[in-house]
């Protein structure tokens, strides 16, 4: 009874000291009492948020690992504390991981998991010799990716249990974001279609792997690259859909290959319906399709349900409808949610209180351009219930999307309507605050399209705007003068190979620009980052201009606090958001500030008139 008095009365002080910052106090408390208590896994879980607060990294995600080693009852707030470490750093260090510990967190809902994916793959690339032997030799030449690919599959029975359970949920469960990775799958894939396609079902490891690389072939638009005999080996493959549906192997065989390479509406026509689920085998590959089949139905659904005001005229909404109507951008699978007044908070480092106030009352909110809807429900959880939230787009694919990811995620303060940004005036509402992240400048005018939407913002409403950045993009627009370049609206094929020429090409060229943007991985991302039918960029200067034209306020840009620290110390003075003027000349300095885009917020300054 007293080893557990002095265990919660260490716990107990650590938790105050931490309470008030004094975070190496509360380590030390936190060892004593996981000293006495190895077993307690919350104990870990507390001294590892406290050794992130002190900047030892690589220590608090060597304790969050392992806690999820030892697989808790509730492996949420670790899962989520090692998701949100692995967004904002790197830990180099493998050997503080663990492919055990990775996987746990890998399965754990209702977390950012594209962060474990990258991490989990980083460290089979430093810690699995025949994975790190692998991209060796493929990045020297001495071995081609196809070759690369039939040794790695040659030796998959000898990878450690644990490590391949990770492997095939850092596939199933987000996007490779690595050249490396990326090519040596690629090779393994191949291997898969040209050699072990006859014996699939006759090695666990080999069959489950595949039906990992046909999930990360959906997730990430099956954007990588096939050589012409990878071409020819897909045209040759005998598929009908009855013999599918009759469990026939042999086809079975050859529809799994396909699979690695095509969407699933493209290999047998018609395409397979909710009705032919039960007839497909063996059961883990019915499981891993029905998975897709009923994804699309959902969205075929949802799109014949989702409301329109007017129909779309304008010739630029129209072609850049057609491009996310066959693209929606992005394809995303979780939503990270926000804590209770997480946003305010926020805010209250950029603003008077008074500008958000409207927070704390019901209010209403405009999602105007929310593509495929991750953006409108992670604002919607920051929001709460009180705030009514409608986002609209123009292309019903993505709203589709949208609507049923709201559906899973049991979110309910959002609806969707198709509208153009320029017909807003249709929707006869106000709103406190609109949200245009990604979206003016695609648009034939941004200008306009801004001030289309200030016509139902309410007098000292809030604006969130996102704009591309001249700056930052310039690399990419010279992109679109290379001899290569496939133009906006090309086929899949020719972005894929666009793609591939950009990935193999010299870091010193313009392509090194594009392969360090994280939207190079997916294919629906890539056309969005490369080959867009309309794009424009945008100065500081010209946002200055029109915010001073429109009576409105510059309330501080989004950014990394690590960028606001570096700001501060060159503009002591600022305020707390500086001055666009600084800000410009901040990123004469800095020309990659604002690679994403100009990530800001603005208040409106007009007041309500009087009666």
């Amino acid at each position: 009874m007293r080893k557990r008095e002095s265990i919660a009365q260490l716990a107990e002080h650590a938790l105050r000291l931490a309470q008030v910052g004094e975070f190496e106090g509360a380590a030390a408390f936190f060892e004593q009492a996981i000293a006495l208590d190895a077993c307690n896994l919350d104990l870990r879980y507390n001294l590892a948020v406290v050794e992130e607060n002190l900047g030892h990294i690589g220590k608090a995600a060597s304790l969050l690992i392992e806690v999820l080693q030892r697989k808790p009852a509730s492996p949420f707030a670790a899962a989520s504390q090692l998701s949100r470490l692995f967004t904002r750093y790197r830990v180099d260090d493998g050997a503080v991981l663990t492919a055990a510990g990775l996987s746990t967190a890998l399965q754990t809902r209702d977390i950012a998991l594209q962060p474990l994916t990258e991490a989990g793959l980083q460290w089979l690339s430093t810690q699995n010799a025949d994975w790190r032997d692998g991209i060796r030799r493929i990045a020297s030449g001495e071995m081609s990716e196809l070759e690369v690919g039939r040794a790695i599959l040659g030796k998959l029975r000898h990878l450690d249990r644990a490590e391949h359970e990770m492997l095939c949920l850092c596939l199933r469960e987000g996007i490779v974001k690595s050249i490396d990775s990326e090519r040596l799958l690629t090779g393994v894939r191949a291997a898969i279609l040209l050699d072990s396609g006859r014996t699939l079902f006759d090695d666990r490891d080999h069959f489950n792997l595949a039906l990992a690389l046909v999930v990360q072939g959906w997730n990430n638009d099956f954007a990588w690259a096939e050589t012409s005999q990878e071409t020819d080996a897909l045209s040759a493959l005998k598929i009908e859909r009855t013999a599918l549906l009759a469990a026939d192997m042999p086809t079975t065989r050859a529809f799994l290959c396909a699979a690695l390479y095509r969407p699933l509406e493209e290999i047998v026509s018609p395409p397979l319906g909710v009705d032919d689920m039960r007839a497909l085998k063996p059961k883990s590959f019915r499981e891993t399709l029905s998975t897709q089949i009923l994804e699309r139905a959902d969205r075929d659904a949802a799109a014949k349900s989702i409301p329109a005001v007017g129909a779309l005229s304008d010739a630029t909404s129209l072609k850049v409808a057609r491009q996310y109507e066959a693209s929606p951008y992005p394809r995303w699978k979780t939503v990270q949610r926000s804590a209770p007044g997480a946003l305010q908070r926020y805010l209250g480092r950029l603003m008077p209180a008074d500008c958000f106030a409207f927070m704390d009352k019901e209010c209403d909110v405009l999602i105007a351009g929310c593509g495929t809807g991750q953006q409108a429900l992670m604002s919607a959880t920051a929001h709460g219930p009180k705030a009514r939230l409608l986002a609209i787009d123009i292309s019903r694919a993505s709203l589709a999307y949208a609507s049923v990811m709201a559906a899973r995620e049991k979110i309910t303060n959002v609806s969707f309507l198709q509208a153009d940004i320029l017909d807003v005036a249709r929707l006869e509402r106000r709103f406190d605050l609109i949200y245009c992240v990604g979206v003016l400048h695609h648009m034939a005018d941004w200008r306009a399209g801004w001030r289309a939407l200030l016509s139902c913002l309410k007098p000292s409403g809030l604006m969130n705007v996102g704009l591309y950045s001249a700056t930052a993009r310039r690399g990419l627009r010279d992109l679109r003068d290379d001899k290569d370049y496939p133009g906006a609206g090309c086929t899949d094929s020719a972005a894929r190979i666009y793609r591939r020429s950009l990935l193999l090409r010299d870091d010193e060229t313009p392509a090194s620009y594009v392969k360090q943007s994280r939207d190079f991985y997916a294919l629906n991302t890539f056309r969005d980052l490369v080959l867009h039918e309309s794009e424009a960029t945008v100065t500081i200067e010209e946002i200055a201009q029109f915010l001073d034209d429109e009576g409105l306020v510059f309330r501080g840009f989004a950014l990394d606090v690590n960028v606001l620290q570096e700001f501060t110390t060159l503009f002591p003075a600022a305020a707390p958001a500086g001055t666009l003027a600084d800000w410009a000349a901040f990123e004469r300095l800095k020309p990659h500030t604002f690679d994403g885009m100009y990530y800001f917020w603005v208040e409106r300054q007009d007041k309500p008139a009087a009666g």
